[in-house]
């Protein structure tokens, strides 16, 4: 049974989703509730599993890094093998995403390369161990991705940061990878847990910290939740485009933004050009959203393709794992 969010509930979550490192005694300012409330909510959102991690999301850009998602309509599967192939890609370092969808494609994984070689051999080292279950495959590289705070927590537009601007790498030394580490599976961990584990001052991890905020190496603070405990589903739409155009790129994009729905909204170079993925209560909700949005933008949108992503084997997003 869905868990029932109050309004607190939700704006707590809301608030965290912008900035999941944002200190207990803001939160308790802006939400006008003590302090005792604001952490005991947390902590029981946690314990639901609503809130799964609090993870810090890292611009591929800066580090010289591309991202490309591999489709997969598979064939053949037992239970034995296909825990073999979520193993296999649970424990490849290049790998930062793993999902099990229903509708065209079963299996998508996103992979973190340096250049199309690596990408290349990463795919082909994949496809040789796993080639007699792959009927279809198909490949897509992120351009750019406009990531939307979730609105429908609180009934309001959501709020937008880019992800991958350019690839522009930056210099990091081993203390900013040290507690880039640190805070990709626990970004509300505090200045004085991170100096004391890493052997530094927390005046000086909170100075590396907002530097990499500043650089563009931090995109943001968010939050890792478990949709399905409050009703919710979590669709991916492939997007087929026609008569491209920059400015009703950007029509769509506010739109989407405004809807409250959307989280993420990304290019895509590749067989399309965008794919969105949202949270919804069903799939004749997300049906209902794209339907809409077609005939919005009929001479944008040609066709769109509705998945549901039943399983995040793999969903903590966390690029430090190359540093």
């Amino acid at each position: 049974m869905a868990e029932k969010l109050d309004l607190f509930d939700r704006k707590i979550l809301f608030e965290l989703e912008n900035d999941s490192r944002r200190p207990v005694s803001l939160l308790s300012k802006k939400l006008k509730r003590s302090r005792k409330f604001i952490d005991f909510r947390i902590q029981r959102l946690q314990k639901k599993g609503i809130i799964k991690k609090f993870v810090t999301l890292v611009d591929a850009g800066k580090l010289g890094l591309t991202i490309w998602n591999v489709y997969l309509e598979l064939q053949n599967l037992t239970t034995e093998s296909k825990a073999e192939i979520i193993g296999y890609l649970k424990g490849n370092k290049k790998v930062w995403w793993v999902a099990l969808t229903t509708g065209r494609w079963n299996l998508i994984y996103s992979i973190f390369v340096k250049d199309i070689k690596d990408f290349y051999n990463t795919v082909e080292d994949f496809n040789s161990k796993f080639g007699n279950y792959i009927l279809n495959q198909s490949l897509a590289a992120h351009v750019e991705v406009e990531i939307f705070s979730r609105g429908y927590l609180v009934g309001e537009p959501s709020i937008g940061v880019t992800w991958f601007k350019e690839l522009s790498p930056v210099e990091l030394d081993e203390t900013d990878k040290k507690i880039l580490k640190e805070l990709s599976s626990n970004a509300r961990a505090s200045s004085m847990e991170l100096a004391e584990k890493l052997k530094l001052t927390p005046r000086i991890v909170s100075y590396r910290i907002n530097e990499l905020v500043k650089r563009g190496v931090i995109c943001r603070f968010r939050l890792q939740l478990d949709v399905s405990k409050i009703g919710m589903g979590f669709y991916k739409v492939i997007v087929h485009l026609k008569n491209i155009s920059k400015e009703r790129g950007n029509s769509l994009k506010e739109y989407c933004r405004k809807l409250g729905y959307i989280f993420h909204y990304e290019k895509k170079i590749g067989p399309w050009m965008l794919e969105l993925e949202m949270d919804v209560e069903s799939y004749e909700k997300a049906n209902q959203i794209m339907e809409t949005m077609k005939e919005k933008y009929v001479d944008y949108i040609k066709s769109y393709e509705i998945m549901l992503i039943s399983d995040e084997p793999k969903g903590e997003l966390d690029l430090t794992q190359q540093l």
